[in-house]
């Protein structure tokens, strides 16, 4: 008996092969009953140092009487090397015939694990990486990746323009996506690519982060108006990008001779908010004057710091005429669980020596037709602050000090003098005299009496001040 010849492959598919082979003679067919069976062995094609998976399966062979027997094997894997022989079974024995190679053809790939899909997030871009498909099912020539922004925290942005499409090289597993606009979702749909086609797609999806608001620009730093105690001032309506603003703020900030500001400085905006009271314990240089709700500053609007009102909770204090302020003006942004803060110092206040004082406390009105935020309560005027308070008290402590220490010095010389004079013969009364005996105070006495009048004097002074 002798084994199955011309075996060859006729047909080859990505997951099927057709083998054929010669006819069987009248030995075979009519004097023993027979089978054909085909043994085929998978291996996944890779590369060196990949590991081969090989798995051994037998079919039989059905149409075996044809005058052209073929048999086709399905279920094949995609881009595997396949090895196979046919293998005759009778009665006498079995024989099989030589052994074929032949590699199945590529397919389109499997998606690429959502699992392995990274994206980094900034304020303005994504910065996507992934894998390649666990079946590559051949050789991934390209990935393909779409893009679209779905929604956005700033409902007044327009997404419409916020799409596109890119390719990426079979070897390039990242890609980073510019001109993205801040706190809005991006869709991504990615796939890879064979010679065959695009595999399933994976959808995943990315936020970015929201950024500042972008403050308005103001020409020079020049309040509208300045008195002693206030500073009249222009707030205009800030920029969304990415998050709609949710507070203003005004910041009054003393600038202190320790530290000169330099032209080149970044400037530095308040996340944290001081209350004026609380500036002196904290040893902050800044308080909040004022903050309002964004709904209140649809238009530019005229605000006077230092009014002595109260704006959220914030006392808008008179400012003291013999110190220095930064008036600065600040737009707060909140958005999934993100706080972005911008600011802009608009405007500046000089220190204004004694002599040039005239009205400390004077409100200036605001001209017909000005708009103009207005603060809900009002606090005294007359509110002294706690550094000046403590300057004071120990000013007038140093004042009676030395006035007591001049007193007990003078007192002393007197008693000194009085021990080294001679006794003193009383004197007969002199004309004029009052009666009932009593003499005229002594010049000592005198003096130690002016003394103390004049140093009285003093204390009720300083006390009156």
């Amino acid at each position: 008996m002798k084994g199955p010849r011309q075996v060859e492959v006729v047909d080859v598919q990505a997951r099927q092969v057709t083998v054929r082979w010669e006819p069987f003679g009248y030995n075979v067919t009519r004097c023993h009953s027979f089978n054909l069976t085909v043994q085929y062995r998978e291996r996944v094609a890779g590369g060196a140092g990949e590991q081969e998976q090989q798995q051994t399966r037998e079919e039989l062979c059905l149409g075996t009487l044809s005058a052209t027997p073929q048999h086709t094997i399905h279920n094949l894997t995609p881009f595997t090397n396949l090895s196979l022989r046919l293998l005759l079974r009778n009665p006498e024995g079995s024989k099989e015939s030589a052994e074929i190679h032949v590699q199945t053809e590529e397919d389109v790939p499997g998606a690429v694990p959502l699992d392995s899909i990274q994206a980094t997030a900034c304020e303005e871009k994504i910065v996507l990486e992934w894998k390649e498909p666990v079946q590559t099912y051949g050789v991934i020539t390209q990935y393909e990746i779409s893009y679209k922004a779905v929604s956005s925290f700033d409902l007044a942005l327009d997404l419409s323009n916020q799409s596109g499409r890119v390719v990426k090289h079979g070897n390039e597993t990242s890609h980073v996506f510019l001109g993205l606009y801040p706190g809005s979702t991006y869709s991504f749909t990615l796939r890879a690519s064979t010679l065959r086609g695009y595999g399933p797609p994976a959808i995943t999806q990315a936020t970015t982060r929201i950024s500042a608001p972008s403050m308005p620009a103001y020409d020079q730093e020049m309040s509208i108006n300045q008195t002693d105690s206030t500073v009249t001032i222009l707030l205009k309506p800030a920029k969304s990008r990415g998050a709609p603003i949710s507070l203003y703020q005004v910041v009054v900030e003393e600038e202190r001779p320790r530290r000169a500001r330099r032209a080149a400085e970044i400037l530095r905006c308040y996340p944290l908010p001081v209350h004026f009271l609380n500036a002196s314990q904290l040893g902050s240089r800044y308080y909040f004057s004022a903050q309002f709700p964004a709904s209140q500053l649809q238009s530019p609007l005229s605000f006077v710091v230092g009014d002595n009102k109260t704006y959220s909770s914030f006392w808008n204090a008179p400012l003291l005429p013999h110190k220095s302020y930064s008036i600065y003006y600040q737009a707060v942004s909140t958005a999934n669980g993100e706080t972005k803060i911008d600011c802009v110092r608009v405007a500046t206040k000089a220190a204004i020596l004694l002599t040039q004082l005239t009205t400390p406390y004077l409100r200036v009105a605001p001209a017909a037709g000005d708009n103009q935020l207005t603060g809900a309560a009002t606090h005294k005027p007359d509110a002294v602050e706690p550094e000046k308070q403590t300057d004071h008290t120990v000013k007038i402590a140093g004042v009676i000090a030395g006035i007591l220490l001049f007193v007990i010095i003078f007192l002393g010389v007197v008693l000194l003098i009085k021990k080294r004079s001679p006794g003193v013969t009383q004197a007969p009364p002199a004309p004029g005299s009052a009666p009932g005996g009593s003499s005229a105070a002594s010049p000592v006495s005198m003096h130690a009496n002016a003394a103390c009048s004049v140093a009285h004097s003093k204390i009720k002074a300083l006390n009156n001040v």
